[in-house]
C-alpha cells in the first residue's frame, strides 16, 4: 500500500467525432434503407381454419386438420444441428382473430417427462415447448410463447440488437397441456391483438422458430431451423412463414381496474416505542391498454398501487459502496420495455416509485420504434454516483413530472440508429439526459455499438450541502463497443467516458467520473455427442480504469472458465487480480471464484459459489482477506411442493484479527395448487457480527434482520388476479437482546382485466 499522486490527466476521445462517425454511418445506412423490405422466399404457410379448437391438451385430429405440420427435427444444442433424438410436431393455423399453435412431443420414456405446477414464467428445469414469432419479419425482435406438459405458461419478448431478453413482458393467452403414454401435448391460443405487427390486410410474412426442450442427462434443444453459431443474431436465423391475409385487428381494448387495501401498525424503535395503531388504506385505481392498431399502443394508468407485493431476492450489502440494482416488476411499465432500451440504462422505470398518474404510447411504424412515457410522481430520488461509491438522494415530500422519449430506427441489415431524452423535474430541481445510439451489424459475428448521452442537471440546497454538489451540473457520456461471436471466438472490445458531472437521474447508472478500456478474447471447443464435456470456453479479459483528472484507478486482468457436462452441470471460473486506488491508496487485490452447478435429478438443483480474495476494506481503507460461500438448493417434491434455500456465508479478516462475519438465509417454499394459484411463505434473515475495536468508527457489533411472508396468489391471466398476504419485519442492533418485530402488514390487491 503506498500513498498516490495523481499523474498527468489522460487523454479523452473528443465527442465531436465520434459523433460524426455517428451521423456518417446513419447517412451511409438512409441511401441503403430502401432495399430492406424486398420480397423474401417463405418456408411455409400458416394455415387458414374456420372451426375453433378447444384449448384442453388434447390434439384432436379434427379440429386441427386445417394447420400446417412442421416437424422439429433439428438439434441445435448442446451438439450443432444434429438430426433430434427424440420426435416433436409443431401445427399451426390461425382463424383471423387467433393464433393457434400445437404441440405433438413424443418420448421414449414419459416417466421421465420433467413437468411440475409452478406460476406463469417459472419453467426452469422442467421439459417444454415453444414458438418464437418475428411478426415485423425485421430480423431483430421476437415474441416468446412457451408452455410445459402441464400447462404452464412462459412468455418474453427477445431484441437482437440489443441483446435483452425480457421475461417480464406478458400477454393474455390460453395454453393446455397433457402427459400421455407416448410423451406430451400442448395447445396455445394466442390472440392476435396481443402482437404487434404490420397492419393491412395483405398476405404477411413472419420469422417462426419451433423450440423443444428435452431435459435430461443434458439439456438438449431441438427446432425446426439449424442455429449457426458462427452468425450472432439469432432472430436473423428464424424460418419464413406466410399467411394472415385479411386479418381484421378489430377493438383491441383492456380495462383494468385495481383495487387495494392494507393494515399495518409499526414501532420504529422497539426499545422504546409501543405498537402504533393499525393504520388502513384502501384504494382504487385503473390502467388502460389500448391497440391503437396493431403497430401502435397506449397505456394509462390513474392512481395506480405500486406495492411491492412479493419480496425482491436478498442480497447481502456489507463492504459495499455502490448501490444494488433491483428490477422493475410492474405490469404498467413492463408492457412495451422494450421500446425504451439502449446500451447504457438511461430508463429504469423502478425510479418512478408513486405516481398519481402514468401514460405511455409506444409502437412503430416501417422501420421506425418509439416510446413515450409520461408520469407525475409524488415521490422523488435519485442516485449520486462518483467513481467510488454512489448514495441515494430524496426530495421528501417533492413531486416531479417524468417524461421519457426513446426513438430507433432499423437500418441495413439488423442495424439501428436512435435517440434517447429523460427529464424529471420538481421545484427547484431537474435533471435532463439527451443522447443518440447506433448499432451496426458489420458481417454474421460482428457488431459495433456507439452511444453519446449529455446532462443536465439543477439540484435544490438541501441536496448541494449533504451531497456536496454544485447547484447545476452537465457532463457527457460515450460508450463504443465492438463485439465478434462465433463458434469458436468471441472478442469484445469497449471504451466509455463517464463524465464527473453526467447524471442519468431516471436510469441506473451508479458510477461515474472515469474512463475505461476493456479487451476480452476467449475461445470455445465444442464437443461431439457422447463426450463427456460439450463445451469448455477460456478467456482472458484486461481493462483500464482512469478518473478525469487522470489518475489510474485500477488496472484489472482477469481469466474466465467455462464447461458444461453431464447430469446439466456446469463450472464456471473467475480467477484474477488488480491494482485498486481507494481512498489516497493503491491496493493489490487478487480474486478467485468458483461456481458449481448440477441437476442430478429431475426434482433436485444444486450451486455452490466460492469466492476466495484479498479485497479492500472500505471502511478502513486497507487490504483484507474475504471468502464467501454460497450454496443453494431447489427441491421439487412432487409436482407441488418447490423448496428454493440459499445461504451466503462471508468472513473478512484483517491485521488484527477478524473484522466482520455475515450470514444471508433466505427460504422460499411454494405450495402450487395448480397452473393458477399457489401459497408461498418467504423467511430472509440477514446476521452480521463485528469486531468494533477493528473499526475506525462507530460501528454495531451485532446486526440482525427478519423478514417474513406469507402470500396467496390465484392468477386467472397475467392481469386479473388477487393476492392475499401478510408480512412483517424486525431487527435486532446492540441495544436490543434479540430480534424484534418492528412492522407487521396484511395487505390484498385485485385486478380485473375487462375487455369491451
Amino acid at each position: 500500500m503506498e500513498i498516490v499522486r495523481p499523474s498527468a490527466p489522460a487523454a479523452r476521445v473528443p465527442l465531436p467525432l465520434v459523433g460524426g462517425l455517428l451521423v456518417s454511418l446513419f447517412a451511409l445506412s438512409m441511401l441503403h434503407a430502401a432495399a430492406a423490405y424486398a420480397q423474401e422466399s417463405t418456408d411455409f404457410a400458416i394455415g387458414r381454419t374456420a372451426t375453433t379448437p378447444e384449448i384442453d391438451g388434447e390434439v384432436d385430429a379434427g379440429e386441427w386438420a386445417a394447420a400446417t405440420r412442421v416437424a422439429l427435427d433439428i438439434e441445435f444444442s448442446p451438439s450443432e444441428n444434429i438430426p433430434a433424438g427424440v420426435r416433436t410436431e409443431a401445427l399451426i393455423m390461425e382463424d383471423g382473430e387467433t393464433l393457434y399453435v400445437a404441440f405433438i412431443a413424443q418420448d421414449p420414456d414419459p416417466s421421465q417427462i420433467r413437468a411440475f405446477y409452478r406460476d406463469r414464467d417459472q419453467i426452469s428445469g422442467t421439459d417444454y415447448v415453444g414458438v418464437s414469432l418475428d411478426t415485423f419479419n425485421d430480423e431483430a425482435r421476437s415474441f416468446d410463447f412457451i408452455v410445459s406438459p402441464l400447462g404452464v405458461q412462459f412468455d418474453a419478448t427477445n431484441d437482437d440488437l440489443t441483446g435483452n431478453e425480457d421475461d417480464s413482458w406478458n400477454a393474455l393467452w390460453d395454453s393446455a397441456g397433457q402427459i400421455t403414454q407416448t410423451g406430451y401435448m400442448t395447445e396455445m391460443a394466442i390472440p392476435l391483438k396481443q402482437l404487434r405487427f404490420r397492419s393491412g390486410t395483405g398476405l404477411k410474412t413472419w420469422g417462426v422458430r419451433f423450440v423443444r426442450d428435452y431435459p435430461r442427462d443434458r439439456r438438449y434443444r431441438f427446432s425446426n431451423v439449424p442455429q449457426d453459431r458462427n452468425i450472432s443474431c439469432l432472430v436473423c436465423q428464424y424460418s419464413k412463414a406466410s399467411g394472415l391475409a385479411d386479418v381484421q385487428p378489430g377493438r383491441n381494448l383492456e380495462i383494468i381496474p385495481t383495487l387495494t387495501a392494507s393494515g399495518q401498525r409499526s414501532r420504529p424503535n422497539p426499545a422504546v416505542d409501543d405498537w402504533s395503531d393499525y393504520e388502513t388504506d384502501t384504494d382504487a385505481g385503473a390502467d388502460l391498454r389500448w391497440g391503437i392498431n396493431q403497430d401502435n399502443y397506449l397505456n394509462a394508468t390513474l392512481n395506480p398501487d405500486f406495492s411491492q407485493v412479493e419480496a425482491d431476492s436478498a442480497q447481502l450489502e456489507i463492504n459495499n459502496t455502490f448501490s444494488l440494482f433491483f428490477p422493475e416488476k410492474r405490469t404498467f411499465f413492463l408492457d412495451g420495455a422494450n421500446y425504451f432500451n439502449s446500451n447504457l440504462n438511461v430508463v429504469h422505470t423502478r425510479n418512478i416509485a408513486d405516481p398519481d398518474y402514468g401514460v405511455k404510447l409506444t409502437g412503430r411504424a416501417g422501420r421506425h420504434s418509439y416510446g413515450l412515457l409520461q408520469a407525475s410522481d409524488t415521490q422523488t430520488s435519485f442516485l449520486i454516483p462518483t467513481n467510488d461509491a454512489s448514495s441515494v438522494a430524496s426530495l421528501g415530500g417533492t413531486g416531479s413530472d417524468v417524461s421519457v422519449l426513446r426513438y430507433r430506427q432499423d437500418v441495413l441489415d439488423n442495424s439501428s440508429i436512435g435517440t434517447v431524452l429523460t427529464h424529471r423535474e420538481g421545484g427547484d430541481y431537474s435533471n435532463t439526459v439527451a443522447g443518440v445510439d447506433g448499432r451496426w451489424r458489420l458481417t454474421g459475428s460482428d457488431v459495433i455499438n456507439v452511444q453519446l448521452l449529455s446532462s443536465q442537471s439543477e439540484y435544490p440546497l438541501a441536496v448541494q450541502t449533504r451531497y456536496r454538489q454544485d447547484d447545476s451540473l452537465s457532463d457527457q457520456t460515450m460508450l463504443l463497443e465492438y463485439r465478434h461471436n462465433d463458434r469458436r471466438w468471441d472478442i469484445w472490445a469497449e471504451y466509455v467516458d463517464f463524465g464527473k458531472d453526467f447524471r442519468a437521474d431516471m436510469g441506473f447508472i451508479n458510477r461515474v467520473d472515469y474512463t475505461r478500456s476493456t479487451v476480452r478474447a476467449g475461445h470455445t471447443w465444442r464437443y461431439e455427442a457422447g463426450s463427456f464435456f460439450d463445451r469448455i470456453r477460456v478467456a482472458l479479459d484486461w481493462d483500464n480504469t482512469f478518473d478525469q483528472a487522470g489518475l489510474e484507478l485500477e488496472e484489472e486482468f482477469e481469466v474466465f472458465l467455462e464447461m458444461d457436462g453431464p447430469l446439466q452441470s456446469q463450472i464456471n471460473g473467475l480467477f484474477g487480480g488488480s491494482k485498486t486506488y481507494y481512498n489516497g491508496f493503491y491496493f493489490d487485490e487478487q480474486f478467485n471464484q468458483l461456481s458449481v452447478a448440477m441437476r442430478p435429478s429431475s426434482d433436485l438443483y444444486v450451486r455452490m459459489l466460492v469466492r476466495i480474495e484479498d479485497i479492500v476494506d472500505f471502511a478502513n481503507t486497507r487490504l483484507g482477506d474475504s471468502r464467501r460461500y454460497t450454496p443453494s438448493v431447489n427441491y421439487q417434491w412432487g409436482r407441488h411442493l418447490q423448496l428454493d434455500l440459499s445461504h451466503t456465508h462471508q468472513t473478512f479478516d484483517v491485521k488484527g484479527g477478524r473484522l466482520f462475519t455475515a450470514d444471508l438465509t433466505e427460504l422460499r417454499t411454494t405450495w402450487q395448487f395448480n397452473v393458477r394459484s399457489f401459497l408461498r411463505f418467504i423467511v430472509q434473515h440477514g446476521d452480521t457480527a463485528r469486531n468494533k475495536s477493528l473499526y475506525i468508527r462507530p460501528v454495531q457489533a451485532r446486526s440482525k434482520e427478519l423478514t417474513t411472508q406469507l402470500l396467496y396468489s390465484y392468477k386467472l391471466s397475467a392481469q386479473t388476479l388477487f393476492f392475499l398476504g401478510y408480512s412483517d419485519a424486525g431487527f435486532q442492533n446492540d441495544s436490543l437482546n434479540s430480534i424484534e418485530t418492528s412492522s407487521r402488514t396484511l395487505f390484498a390487491k385485485f385486478s380485473y382485466a375487462w375487455q369491451p
